[in-house]
C-alpha cells in the first residue's frame, strides 16, 4: 500500500508569510496570518477534507479576510491561487524559498529526494 503524501511543513516560511501585507485587501498590521489554500482548491494542494495544504501553498490574510475565507466568501476563496502566486514570487526573489533543480543534484541526492517524496515508494536508478 502507498503511504499518504507528507505535507511540506516549514514554520519559518509561514512566519515570513505573516510579515507580508494581506494579499486580498492590502492591510499591513499585526493581524496578518499565513492562510493555507482551501475549499475548491484543496485537491491541488495535496489536501482534502480535514487536511491542511502544504505550507508553500499559503498566503497572507488579515483577520477580516481570513475570517471571510473560512466562512466561504467567494470574493476571497475564488482568488486564492492568485494570492499564493503573489506570495511565492517574492519568496523566490528574496531567497526565502530556493529551487534546486534535480539536474544539479547528485545521484545520491536524487535518490534521497525520491525516497522521501514519492508516496513512500523506494525507487532506484
Amino acid at each position: 500500500m502507498l503511504e499518504k503524501n507528507k505535507r511540506w511543513i516549514n514554520t519559518d516560511y509561514r512566519r515570513w508569510v505573516a510579515t507580508l501585507p494581506c494579499s486580498n485587501c492590502g492591510l499591513h498590521d499585526e493581524t496578518i496570518v499565513a492562510h493555507h489554500l482551501k475549499h475548491r482548491f484543496s485537491p491541488y494542494g495535496g489536501a482534502g477534507m480535514s487536511m491542511k495544504a502544504d505550507d508553500w501553498l499559503t498566503m497572507p490574510l488579515c483577520y477580516s479576510c481570513h475570517d471571510r475565507a473560512h466562512n466561504g466568501d467567494g470574493e476571497v476563496l475564488d482568488f486564492q491561487h492568485m494570492h499564493v502566486f503573489k506570495t511565492l514570487t517574492p519568496a523566490f526573489r528574496n531567497g526565502i524559498l530556493v529551487y534546486k533543480p534535480k539536474l544539479l543534484m547528485s545521484k545520491d541526492e536524487q535518490r534521497q529526494w525520491r525516497e522521501k517524496n514519492l508516496h513512500g515508494e523506494q525507487l532506484y536508478d
